[in-house]
C-alpha cells in the first residue's frame, strides 16, 4: 500500500470506500468519461482529507451535512483556492449526495440543505480563445510541420468545435465527405448529455480530413490512430500543444480551439446562438450565451481607453 493510499484509508470509513466504488461504477454506466470520473475522484480525496482533519473523524457520505460544505467553502476561500475549484467540488458533492439520496444513504431533509449550499460567485468572462493572428500562427506551423493526421485533427477541432472526447471516439463511418459538403456524426455515448447530433464540416476541415482518409492505415474502425492504436484525449491534447509550442502560444488545448470556433461562428453569422448551440451540442441556448461575453483581453484593451486628465 502506498503512502497516499494509506492516507486515504485513514481519511474515509471502510463503508465509504465501498460506497464510492459503487458511485464511480454508476457514473461509468451513464457514459461519464474516464477523465471526468478521475477528476471527481481527486475532488473526493481532497475533500475527505480536509474533512478528516477538520472534523477529527473519517469522511462518510452518510454524515455529510450542509454545515460541512459551507465550512469547506469558507476554508477554500481563506486558502485562496480558485473559485472554480471550490464550486466544482461543491457541485460534485451535491451530485454525490443526490445519488446517496436515491440509494438510501442520505436523508431527504439533509439533502435539501446540501442542495441549497451557495457557490462562490465568479466574474463571468468569456472563455479563452485565440485571436485571428494567433490562429494564423498556429495554422502556419501546422502547414509547415504536420502530417495529414495531425492536420486533420487540428483543422477538425478548430473548424467544427468538437469536444476532444468526441473527436477521440470518432469512427471512420461517422465522417461523410463530398466536394460540396461534409458531416460528422457524434454518437450519444460520447456526446455530453448522451444525445446524438450531426455536425457540418466546412471546406477547410473537409480538405484535411479527406487527405487523411485517403491514407488511413486501416480504412475502418477508429478515425484517429497512433502507433499503439486509437488516439486518446490526452494524446490529442499533446498533439495540439506541440504545434502551439512551435507557434509560441501558451495554454492552447483542444477546448481552446472549441472556444475559438464558437467566437468565430458568432462573428461570421450575426450572433446565430441557436445554430451554434446545435453545433456544439448544448441543450440550452443559455449555455451558449457565454460566447457573447467579452474575453479578459478585450476588456483590458477597452479599459486602457479610460482617462481622467
Amino acid at each position: 500500500m502506498t503512502c497516499s493510499e494509506n492516507h486515504l484509508q485513514t481519511a474515509i470509513t471502510e463503508a465509504e470506500g465501498h460506497r464510492a466504488e459503487q458511485f464511480w461504477g454508476w457514473l461509468k454506466e451513464r457514459g461519464r468519461r474516464s477523465r471526468t470520473i478521475s477528476a471527481y475522484q481527486t475532488d473526493w480525496r481532497e475533500f475527505a482529507a480536509w474533512y478528516q482533519q477538520t472534523s477529527d473523524e473519517p469522511f462518510d457520505l452518510t454524515r455529510l451535512t450542509a454545515l460541512d460544505l459551507n465550512d469547506y467553502r469558507s476554508w477554500g476561500l481563506t486558502q485562496q483556492l480558485a473559485p472554480s475549484t471550490i464550486n466544482r467540488r461543491l457541485g460534485f458533492f451535491k451530485h454525490y449526495a443526490s445519488w446517496g439520496l436515491e440509494e438510501g444513504f442520505v436523508d431527504a431533509t439533509v439533502f435539501r440543505a446540501i442542495k441549497d449550499v451557495s457557490l462562490v460567485r465568479q466574474q463571468k468572462l468569456a472563455p479563452k480563445a485565440l485571436s485571428q493572428a494567433e490562429v494564423r500562427r498556429l495554422l502556419k506551423e501546422v502547414e509547415l510541420r504536420a502530417d495529414a493526421r495531425d492536420q486533420a485533427i487540428i483543422y477538425t477541432l478548430l473548424y467544427t468545435g468538437l469536444r476532444v472526447g468526441e473527436l477521440a471516439h470518432l469512427q471512420m463511418e461517422d465522417v461523410q465527405l463530398s466536394e460540396r459538403k461534409g458531416t460528422i456524426v457524434v454518437w450519444g455515448a460520447h456526446a455530453k448529455g448522451g444525445k446524438q447530433r450531426e455536425v457540418p464540416v466546412p471546406h477547410e476541415a473537409r480538405q484535411r480530413l479527406a487527405a487523411y482518409l485517403d491514407q488511413h492505415p486501416n480504412g475502418k474502425g477508429n478515425l484517429f490512430l497512433g502507433q499503439r492504436g486509437p488516439l486518446g484525449e490526452d494524446a490529442i491534447g499533446r498533439i495540439v500543444g506541440k504545434y502551439a509550442t512551435w507557434a509560441e502560444l501558451e495554454g492552447v488545448t483542444p477546448h481552446v480551439l472549441r472556444h475559438t470556433f464558437s467566437y468565430n461562428y458568432l462573428e461570421k453569422t450575426s450572433n446565430d446562438l441557436v445554430g451554434l448551440a446545435n453545433i456544439l451540442g448544448h441543450d440550452n441556448v443559455t449555455t451558449t450565451q457565454i460566447y457573447t461575453q467579452k474575453p479578459l483581453g478585450a476588456l483590458q484593451d477597452e479599459i486602457e481607453k479610460v482617462q481622467f486628465f
